[in-house]
């Protein structure tokens, strides 16, 4: 026996050939070279029973054979549903139609008779090889899902509870209402705005707030037993009672609650005040549940210890929403937008190696307005298309403009964010590349980047652009990767080539083992597929440390810089980051 024994030493072998000779001379041969599982079938009508029971590493396969031939077991064995065994065909001689008939069926080699011993033990070092690659790429594949799911169900399990006071928060108070209204049951919504929590908190802590907090629950409770109690927001609360829409009734409920706020909260031996308004929507009209919270919400009073129900007039207070629609309408044929860049920093040197690009306006009827109220607006009216154009435009107009100066390198990246509604285009992808094509800036230059539910819209669609973009050359990137549908299959089928691991795995990664897990599994698994890792929000160097040890390649974040004019972006650049200590460099 050889004094060699082999890596897959353990790996169960089948041997399949009518010939006893040849199944005695490969069992020989495998048994001699020290593969320990072995077996040998002359009859190929008892394989799949074999394989359905325990199916082996691998299979040698002679092609003909009564019976059974070899391409016709092969095809019985892919119909079972089970993931087929690796084969590999054994022949005396073969045609090329059969041989393109064996690999359409999956076989991974070809052993010619008589066989050469040194052939035959290497080729089948290979296929075992590649079965455990493949093994260990699903196992990994497994645990990424496991892990996601893991952390989806805690997830799901915060995001229905306010972790203060252990009250139903917003999306539980949304669901609740909307089954009352469902049931057409009369619902009363008291939206509460408790006055004097931020105060108490200046003064005596934030220990102190938070038992206020739960105290100031209990209160509610006490008033209203019969209530659904909910948090909106850290001062701002949602009692659902069973009410009918009349005024007294309403009326008489908010008194009650107010009555019961005039004494004071004992917290920690301290006699604490605490106000309360209260708005109140409770109409017979159909209404939705988020209608109706904003209805309350509106009626909110001004005073302290007093109660407002819903008035039609208070829906000026809407007009904000409605005068912003409309000034995004030609806000870009007046110029309004401009562009800001957040740096992205290489792990590896400190160096700023790209930027993404991000949106401002300067409306001139509201003065600068935040992305975060304006962005929404626009993708709900279109006009998220025609702006979408605008940073397209703009972007690749800075990028030649610094590329001719010299400013950046080359390989400097400037990613753009794609909206749902672009992506959903027909010809979103043939006028991209086109455009790009006409500025003279290298489509490897700008990087796309999606979100997970943008792509879930319609997958065949987002899938058609970005492979016509990827074969142009574009960079795809999955912004705010793992919050969405992340899914192991989309990955496979789209042509990703940077992921944006999401800001909510960054904010506590130092402290969280969950999330240190899932984060650093995304990152192993990205380097796999060659994807870049991208982590957004680093704030903490304790963030970064970690990171830097699980082999992210680049991050961006407010440790670094928030998003910058051109002159500071060019001015930071000057210096990058590799004096840092954490990148090895000394501050001075």
């Amino acid at each position: 026996m050889t004094d060699r024994v082999p890596m897959q030493a353990d790996a169960d072998i089948l041997i399949v050939d009518d010939n006893p000779a040849n199944v005695e001379l490969l069992l020989a041969l495998l048994e001699d070279a020290g593969y320990q599982r072995l077996e040998g079938i002359t009859d190929p009508r008892r394989v799949a029973a074999r394989v359905a029971e325990h199916a082996p590493d691998l299979i040698l396969l002679d092609v003909r054979m009564p019976h059974l031939n070899g391409l016709e077991l092969m095809e019985r064995l892919s119909a079972g549903g089970a993931e087929a065994p690796a084969v590999i065909i054994l022949t005396a001689q073969i045609d090329d139609a059969t041989r393109y008939r064996a690999l359409e069926l999956g076989a991974r080699d070809f052993l010619t008779k008589p066989f050469d011993q040194v052939e035959v033990l290497q080729r089948i070092r290979n296929v075992l090889h590649m079965q455990r690659l493949m093994k260990e790429r699903a196992e990994r594949a497994e645990l990424l899902e496991a892990l996601v799911a893991e952390r989806t169900q805690e997830l799901v399990a915060r995001a229905r509870h306010d972790p203060l006071t252990g009250l139903p928060n917003r999306l539980s108070l949304l669901d609740e209402l909307g089954a009352r209204l469902a049931a057409r049951r009369d619902a009363a919504v008291l939206f509460l705005s408790i006055e004097g929590m931020d105060e108490v908190s200046r003064l005596h802590g934030f220990g102190v707030a938070d038992e206020l907090a739960r105290a100031a629950a209990r209160r509610l409770r006490e008033c209203v037993p019969e209530g659904f109690l909910a948090v909106w927001n850290s001062t701002q609360w949602v009692l659902l009672c069973d009410c009918a829409p009349a005024r007294g009734a309403t009326g008489a409920l908010a008194e009650r609650l107010l009555a019961g706020f005039r004494p004071p909260v004992e917290v920690e031996h301290m006699r604490l005040h605490l106000g309360l308004r209260i708005g109140i929507a409770a109409e017979a009209d159909e209404r939705s549940p988020e209608q109706l919270v904003r209805m309350a919400a509106l009626a909110l009073p001004a005073g302290e210890g007093q109660w407002q129900a819903y008035e039609a007039e208070l829906e000026t207070r809407m007009q904000r929403r409605n005068g912003i629609r409309e000034a995004l309408r030609g806000a870009v044929g007046r110029d309004e937008f401009s562009l800001v860049y957040q740096p992205k920093v290489e792990l590896c040197s400190g160096d700023i190696v790209g930027v993404e690009a991000l949106l401002r306006w300067d409306s001139s009827a509201y003065g600068r307005v935040s992305p975060a109220e304006f962005v929404p607006i626009a993708e709900a009216s279109g006009e998220i298309l025609a702006i979408g154009g605008w940073v397209v435009r703009a972007a690749l107009a800075t990028l030649r403009r610094w590329r001719e100066a010299r400013r950046v390198a080359d390989v400097f990246g400037m990613a753009i964010n794609v909206s749902t509604q672009q992506l959903m285009q027909p010809d979103f992808a043939e006028r991209l590349v086109a455009e790009v094509e006409a500025s003279g800036v290298p489509p490897a230059a700008l990087e796309l980047e999606v979100t997970e539910s943008g792509l879930m819209q319609d997958m065949a669609l987002a899938a058609r652009h970005l492979d016509h973009l990827a074969r142009a050359g574009f960079r795809i990137a999955i912004d705010d990767f793992g919050t969405g549908h992340s899914s192991l299959a989309y990955l496979k089928a789209l042509p990703v080539s940077v992921l944006k691991i999401d800001r909510a795995f960054i904010r506590e990664l130092h402290a969280n083992p969950a999330d240190q897990r899932l984060t650093g599994t995304v990152i192993d698994m990205a380097r796999h597929f060659e994807f870049i890792t991208v982590a957004e929000g680093v704030e903490q160097e304790a963030q970064l440390e970690r990171l830097i040890d699980m082999g992210c390649d680049l991050v961006q974040g407010f440790m670094f810089a928030p998003p910058l004019k051109e002159d500071a972006l060019f001015r930071l650049m000057k210096t990058g980051f590799a004096h840092m200590p954490v990148f090895g460099g000394a501050v001075a």
